[in-house]
């Protein structure tokens, strides 16, 4: 397992995946060892595989978190949202960490529930107040469903921050666009996004803006970051 993780850091990833399975193979293998395997797996597109591996750890660890959580995050890229929040909701509060639950939260997110997503990005901020990831998708939840009392001062807050990346910028403005704050972004664009990428966010959020319900909002935003 440890060279599998070694050789994978390298970026040999086709390598690693086959170490991964043959740890993971063995009769002993632990737990551990089985949902290593999975996240292998998963990080490199190969669903079905790390789904097997996750439910072969839950053989023989039923209420194992980590297998939990990595197989709520398979069934959610398998298509199946609904079974893959159940799996999280469970695995988030054994696992209890920021990343946990940041996960639930985009899932609820994705489904319409934001509500649900922003109770859960609250729980997560409080295991890791300063997240900026946390901070921008709490941001997202609440202007889908168009609160900006609590959308807008996360907004503002994550643009003035030095340690903000292009993901969270790119983020922040489709804030800004669910909330029909086209005028603010244009008047103080984020630095290091083009005018035309811009432009092109604000368009989908007024075709997003459109749609007739919060679920078909999510739908659109999930295509969008697809």
């Amino acid at each position: 397992m440890k060279l599998a993780g070694d050789i994978e850091s390298r970026g040999e990833h086709d390598t690693a995946i086959a170490l991964y399975a043959r740890a993971a193979a063995m009769p002993e293998a632990s737990v551990a060892a089985l949902v290593k395997a999975g996240d292998a797996y998963l990080r490199s597109g190969y669903v079905d595989e790390a789904m097997a591996q996750y439910k072969a750890a839950l053989v023989k660890s039923p209420n194992d978190g980590q297998a939990m959580l990595g197989l709520g995050s398979a069934l959610i890229e398998s298509g199946d949202l609904n079974a893959g929040m159940r799996a999280l909701s469970e695995a988030a509060p054994i696992v209890n960490t920021s990343r946990a639950y940041n996960r639930l939260g985009v899932a609820q997110t994705m489904a319409g529930l934001t509500q649900d997503a922003q109770s859960t990005f609250t729980t997560a901020l409080k295991l890791e107040p300063d997240d900026l990831d946390l901070q921008t998708n709490m941001a997202l939840a609440a202007a889908l469903e168009g609160n900006a009392s609590v959308a807008l001062p996360i907004a503002h807050r994550v643009a003035a921050s030095g340690k903000a990346q292009l993901r969270h910028k790119n983020n922040i403005v489709i804030v800004y666009g669910l909330l029909g704050n086209d005028d603010y972004v244009k008047s103080s664009p984020p630095t290091g996004l083009s005018s035309k990428e811009i432009a092109s966010l604000l368009a989908r959020c007024r075709e997003i803006r459109a749609k007739g319900s919060i679920k078909a909002k999510a739908a659109a935003l999930g295509s969008m970051a697809a």
